[in-house]
């Protein structure tokens, strides 16, 4: 599996604008990315509804944060590499808490829990105690139940393909390539991984290897917001801009 670093509002440059996407958008979009997906793949899942639910609503947590952008210093966007360590985990975490389907919440656990232990911008004390937080909040969740193993083959798949679908949505919001060996492969068994690989062939229009998806031809839309680049280095304004800013929607071809 790879580490990888999300944007707090993805931000894609156009022209004088900056396009700017909401996490809890991004992850619409993810859940796009796994309806689209072959039947094959997504019937090995035997908690499918909980596993939809997870990967539409494991960013959930920065629904009232990202109401309007937040810039740094030097007016750039915030990304996980300028703000501060302690804020991105607590979103985190709300994101975990904010969860309404219990193994949903396992599954959005476990897979902040890796990137936060992958992560190089953290120091050890700071991923133990998210590390522990999170099992806090499980144990909590799941007081009067018993939790489901995180070892079976099942949770495996369904975590992986949560990983694989929030990766590819980063990818399309972002319209930016990123190397083929760095999509982590679907977990099926302990004997066997799905790999797969997708390339930007035309403008909006993106290739799958053979068997991830479907159909052959597919679409979605990213919902974002734009603003005048310059804007950025007007920070009292570009809240404002924000906001009134209309909703506009990007359409991106997805083909075997």
């Amino acid at each position: 599996m790879v580490t990888f670093q999300e944007l707090i509002m993805i931000s894609r440059e156009f022209n004088e604008f900056t396009c700017l996407v909401t996490q809890h958008d991004h992850a619409q979009v993810s859940l796009d990315v796994f309806n689209m997906m072959s039947d094959s793949l997504k019937s090995k899942s035997e908690n499918i509804a909980d596993l939809q639910y997870a990967i539409r609503n494991h960013d959930c947590g920065w629904i009232e944060y990202d109401l309007y952008p937040k810039l740094s210093d030097n007016n750039l966007v915030y990304t996980f590499q300028n703000m501060e360590n302690h804020l991105q985990l607590e979103l985190w975490l709300k994101s975990i808490s904010s969860s309404i389907n219990p193994y949903s919440s396992l599954l959005i656990s476990e897979h902040f829990k890796f990137l936060a232990s992958q992560s190089k911008t953290l120091d050890i004390e700071l991923k133990e105690d998210f590390i522990k937080k999170s099992d806090q909040l499980i144990n909590n969740i799941f007081r009067r139940y018993k939790i489901p193993s995180i070892e079976s083959d099942n949770f495996k798949f369904e975590l992986s393909v949560l990983q694989c679908c929030d990766l590819i949505s980063l990818v399309l919001c972002r319209e930016k390539k990123l190397k083929t060996d760095l999509y982590p492969a679907i977990y099926i068994d302990s004997k066997t991984n799905f790999e797969y690989s997708l390339n930007f062939i035309q403008d909006s229009i993106v290739k799958f290897s053979g068997g991830f998806l479907e159909k052959k031809e597919n679409f979605l839309e990213v919902p974002y917001r734009q603003i005048e680049s310059d804007l950025l280095s007007e920070p009292k304004k570009i809240k404002e801009e924000f906001r009134n800013s209309r909703v506009k929607f990007r359409r991106i071809y997805l083909v075997n």
